[in-house]
């Protein structure tokens, strides 16, 4: 199964020579679990934002997409920027999973609105204040309330624990897309697609990041490669009626 994992990264991170050296290594570990959650017969290629569009997906032909997260504010990217990505979003039928930044864009793709989980009240703490200091934010491994019926969340109890790393999150679900997780601070944990022949989700959290004291993260991702396999089997599967010749 060829997977897809678009780095969402900007390009003044991934072109600063500063920056570029630890951004590589994090995408190259997500790759590296993606492979282990979707299987070692897999391949899971990374492709840049910048020339993630419908026309260079399709030429590749994968079986899943996966919309990587980024650690760069969104007001800093060009509307120009996000135009191919979109498109992909809202065009196609390969299965796609947003994660964190992902699943941000999937939201804006379907004109969802977003903005920060709002300041920290006075004498509450900051989780981690090396970024956007002084704003709420849900940092670390937290429990999220799914809802058991989602295809993602297939075999997890009511409440698991993932791994989040994010101040900005969906203020409402995007059109043709349903909830299905929440969290303390962040109502909108989890969202599905009510289009029976898209299999597109998103998840605020970092499924990727899991460990053996939280395994949640990579059920999420071994359920959604099982629908991208089911679909491409579906698909390539010889119809049972026969053509009228």
């Amino acid at each position: 199964m060829r997977v897809i994992l678009v780095d969402t990264e900007h390009e003044g991170v991934v072109a600063n020579p500063a920056l570029a050296p630890a951004h590589r290594r994090r995408v190259e570990a997500t790759r590296q679990r993606l492979v282990d959650a979707a299987g070692a017969s897999s391949e899971v290629e990374v492709l840049a934002m910048a020339v993630a569009n419908p026309a260079s997906l399709a030429a590749l032909n994968p079986a899943a997409i996966v919309l990587g997260g980024n650690r760069t504010d969104w007001a800093v990217f060009a509307d120009a920027a996000l135009g191919g990505i979109l498109d992909t979003i809202r065009g196609t039928a390969v299965p796609l999973l947003g994660v964190c930044a992902g699943h941000q864009l999937i939201g804006l793709a379907h004109g969802a609105s977003w903005g920060p989980l709002g300041p920290l009240a006075p004498g509450e703490p900051d989780p981690d204040p090396r970024f956007a200091p002084g704003q709420r934010k849900e940092r670390g491994y937290l429990p999220v309330r799914i809802d058991a019926a989602c295809d993602l969340f297939d075999g997890l109890p009511a409440s698991a624990t993932f791994f989040q790393s994010h101040y900005w999150q969906l203020t409402a679900v995007p059109s043709g897309f349903a909830a299905c997780a929440s969290s303390a601070w962040s109502p909108i944990q989890a969202i599905r697609s009510l289009d029976p022949t898209r299999p597109v989700f998103g998840v605020q959290f970092h499924a990727e990041r899991w460990d053996d004291d939280h395994p949640a993260g990579l059920a999420v991702l071994r359920n959604f490669f099982a629908v991208a396999r089911h679909r491409a089997t579906t698909n390539a599967s010889p119809s049972a009626d026969p053509v009228p010749g």
